[in-house]
């Protein structure tokens, strides 16, 4: 594809997310992707551009789901970055793995509460595929906005904002597949 067809692409998809690597669930509510910082010691003190794209588009409010510890080859905390009003959330789900159902509630119940307070969250692990794409799917159930029979045709759909990794299947194992389609309206 020759250089003046991927800027236009790239345009468009930019415009569907607030960073090349996010999407809307639902359009200046609420987004998913992938991790707002770096990976490793990177470069101190300067915040990175994706978060500060992620600011400039409303968020607020972030549901972190890495296990994610600073220093050496892990992720660099984003955390610092931000201004104080900024909520960062922790649940902590193993990379590659699901969470309890009963844990899976808690994170949509948080995802809940804060859209009820007026904030604009962002749910991301690393890549914004495996883990994020589970809670993402759990949440559209809930909500009624997907079945389990259409959830991923929706999810993949909602993904073509992030360039970089939209063409990947999300969620990402077979178990948080089967985890997302065993979830129920209401849950």
């Amino acid at each position: 594809m020759d250089k003046y067809w991927r800027e236009i692409i790239e345009i468009k998809y930019i415009a569907d997310g607030p960073t090349p690597r996010s999407y809307w669930v639902i359009p200046d509510l609420l987004a998913a992707g992938a991790y707002p910082g770096k990976q490793g010691s990177g470069t101190k003190n300067v915040i990175p551009e994706v978060l500060e794209q992620l600011l400039e588009s409303g968020i607020n409010t972030f549901i972190n789901l890495t296990e994610d510890l600073g220093g050496g080859d892990k992720l660099e905390l984003y955390d610092p970055f931000l201004p104080s009003s900024c909520i960062v959330d922790r649940f902590p789900v193993k990379d590659v793995n699901i969470p309890t159902p009963e844990f899976m509630v808690k994170i949509l119940n948080a995802i809940d509460t804060y859209l009820e307070g007026g904030h604009v969250p962002y749910i991301h692990c690393w890549g914004g595929i495996g883990r994020t794409g589970t809670a993402v799917g759990c949440w559209l159930i809930r909500h009624g906005h997907a079945t389990p029979a259409t959830v991923i045709d929706l999810l993949d759909e909602l993904r073509l904002g992030d360039i970089e990794a939209g063409y990947r299947p999300s969620p990402e194992t077979g178990d948080q597949l089967d985890f997302i389609l065993d979830w129920e309206l209401g849950k």
